[in-house]
């Protein structure tokens, strides 16, 4: 990138470039609900830092972040961006996240990667349904977090409404930092805090410093440098959260946004000196490139041709190219070291979530949301359905929620998804990037299935030779959410160590569909008998019989199918109230007492997918859109008798034996086109 020009008080000045040594480092997330104007915020960032000759414009479809074509004509974002730029000689590597729930897979891969975040949230709607589950996300994995009230200038802008509406649900460890004046008008600015404000926020911050607190009480003034360290140093542990407010669209307040993200956040860490540790966040694909992993370094240092262990896979990868993502392309960086964010080429088969290198200074992931949702992609072309097959595959790799299925003795392929916005992208990805015509069926739920009991399924698995394996396991039902436990109570005098690991290797993938034909959970699995042959048993024969043993298990303890439940958050005007609650109680629904104030109603509790769907809309026609509606995934529950969906089995079916047996050694195969 060479020498930059950064933009500060109107005046140009001086910046190193971000491939010169510089090693204080901020990785950075920019999340927000749709439509707050995160990316607008991320476009005034890039041009007050010099990366840019111009600010982007999201509904022109020139902003930097949005690369994607449906991006650009949508005006939304369907993907993280990964820029960098300086800032006070400061390098941040800015994610800037999509904020519609459909795409929300995204912000939970990014989260991993964050040393920081900026919650952007609007002057007008102030906390949307989206903003919550972000909020809660932040909290959980201890990233510190500035937020900042956008759109001062919207006609019905309140800061002060939206700043106590935080407190409220967030956190009251808000702190406010600047003020608005002209709110609701195109010359709204960013202000002074009034002396209430400022002695509020002189309070705040001395309650979490001793010795600031008694100087406080005692009456003392606090100089200004005493007040910031100590928020600088609250904000770092998470105990305070600055609020900034501004107007990104006219650049109001992204300058003062931009000096608490130096002041106020920790730097990433830059141990090059230890082993190799990393994480991959995301996976590209591009025409010169190929297959490209974003990773985020946390320890160590790996440059151009090295090689590192793949913990997760336990395979050696080798580093071709390393680059990085400067503004809209990637550009040759040599090295990546600690605390940073680089591109690495040469690694084709690395999956999103890898870790490379020393696990232990990797942090956990978040799961902000499920995919709940089953579609089925046809090509209008039918010589397409190949090549359609490829480019969902590709599309899978890039997002695992996808968890696309290719069923090819059927001829049909699946993928799970978040939403209706989320086809209508894929069906203009397909179009644009793969050249692909599709389409997408309604969307069905996706349902589970449990064993309805206990039970035993066997399977002897000798003939024809060479062959061997013979396996017994007992079936019983297990906690609601406890997923799959499996162990072996067999010696390794009657099966091998080799041949037990494979049993258990293969349990995931035999439970993939049951005899209702949805994946099976909540069960306890126990190799209770079996054995092997010194001569006749080989690799293989293990997972076979296994596949075959579990389907014989589960038709005869019976499985009962199980729903996704999703709790849920209603805040409306209390004369909506009574028929809120009908309308939960007619979907299967459930609720506790709703909270009454000024004249709103707030309804929490938990109700069926199957039953609503579309409930946001009929909702906000009932409310005449001042009704607000928080989601989230809430677990699997029994369907009531009838209610449910069942499917056949996709592909050969384990309880189809004889017919099995043979595709399993290949003397048969499915159709591939």
């Amino acid at each position: 990138m060479g020498r930059g020009i950064g933009r500060k008080g109107g005046e140009e000045i001086r910046v190193r470039g971000l491939m010169q040594g510089k090693r204080r480092i901020r990785n950075l997330g920019i999340l927000a609900h749709v439509d707050a104007g995160k990316t607008t915020v991320t476009e005034q960032m890039l041009y007050l830092s010099g990366s840019t000759r111009a600010v982007g414009n999201v509904d022109k479809g020139t902003s930097l972040s949005d690369t994607l074509d449906v991006e650009k004509k949508r005006g939304i974002s369907v993907r993280a961006s990964s820029l960098a730029f300086s800032w006070q000689d400061v390098q941040i590597n800015l994610i800037d996240t999509p904020g519609h729930v459909d795409f929300s897979a995204e912000v939970e891969r990014s989260l991993r990667v964050l040393d920081c975040a900026v919650l952007v949230l609007s002057a007008v709607e102030g906390i949307q349904a989206q903003s919550e589950p972000i909020w809660d996300a932040l909290r959980a994995m201890g990233i510190p977090v500035v937020l900042f009230i956008n759109k001062i200038d919207r006609k019905g802008a309140d800061v002060a409404g939206v700043f106590a509406e935080m407190q409220r649900a967030f956190s009251p460890s808000m702190v406010l930092i600047n003020g608005a004046k002209n709110e609701g008008f195109d010359e709204a600015a960013i202000t002074e805090l009034s002396a209430v404000q400022s002695d509020a926020l002189h309070e705040k911050i001395a309650e979490q410093d001793d010795a600031l607190l008694e100087r406080y009480l005692e009456g003392e003034a606090l100089e200004s440098s005493a007040i910031d360290a100590a928020l600088a140093q609250a904000t770092r542990e998470c105990k305070v959260f600055p609020v900034l407010c501004g107007a990104a669209k006219n650049r109001a307040g992204v300058e003062a946004l931009l000096d608490a993200i130096i002041r106020y956040f920790p730097d990433a860490e830059t141990s090059i000196d230890k082993p190799v540790s990393g994480v991959v966040f995301r996976i590209d694909h591009d025409e010169r490139f190929g297959r490209i992993a974003g990773v985020r370094l946390y320890a160590g240092r790996l440059q151009t041709r090295d090689t590192v262990h793949n913990h997760t896979a336990d395979r050696e990868e080798k580093v071709a190219q390393i680059k990085r993502s400067a503004t809209n392309k990637y550009e040759d960086a040599g090295e990546l070291t600690a605390g940073d964010i680089g591109f690495l080429c040469g690694l084709p088969d690395v999956q999103i979530g890898d870790i490379l290198g020393d696990p232990e200074p990797v942090p956990g992931g978040y799961v902000l949301s499920e995919p709940l949702l089953s579609v089925q992609v046809r090509p209008l072309n039918d010589a397409d359905h190949t090549a359609l097959a490829k480019a969902l595959q590709q599309l899978s790799s890039e997002d695992p929620h996808l968890n696309f299925k290719w069923y090819s003795e059927e001829r049909e392929l699946h993928v799970k998804i978040m939403g209706a916005i989320q086809t209508e992208i894929l069906t203009a990805i397909l179009a644009t990037r793969f050249g692909i015509q599709a389409e997408f069926s309604d969307p069905t739920v996706v349902y589970r299935e449990t064993p309805a009991g206990a039970g035993y399924g066997a399977d002897s698995y000798t003939m024809p030779k060479p062959c061997w394996a013979i396996v017994k396991y007992l079936l019983e039902p297990g906690a609601r959410g406890s997923g799959i436990e499996y162990h072996s109570e067999v010696n390794v005098d009657k099966i091998k160590l080799k041949f037990q690991n494979e049993i258990a290797a293969s349990i995931a993938d035999a439970l993939k569909q049951g005899i209702k034909g949805w994946e099976v959970t909540d069960l306890k699995i126990t190799l209770v008998d079996g054995s092997d042959h010194v001569v006749h048993s080989r690799p293989g024969n293990f997972k076979l019989a296994t596949n075959i043993a579990l389907m014989q298990g589960l038709t005869a303890t019976d499985t009962i199918l199980l729903e996704p439940f999703i709790a849920y958050r209603i805040t409306g005007p209390e004369a909506i109230g009574g028929k809120v609650t009908s309308d939960i109680i007619e979907m299967r629904g459930t609720f506790e007492p709703a909270e009454m104030s000024e004249g709103q109603f707030v309804l929490q509790g938990r109700f069926p997918l199957a039953t609503s769907m579309d409930y946001a809309i009929r909702l906000s026609g009932l409310a005449g859109g001042k009704a607000k509606m928080t989601l989230g995934f809430d677990g699997y529950e029994e369907c009531p008798p009838g209610l449910g969906v069942e499917r056949e089995y996709k592909g050969i079916s384990p309880l189809d034996r004889s017919k099995y047996i043979l595709l399993m050694r290949g003397a048969i195969t499915l159709a591939t086109t």
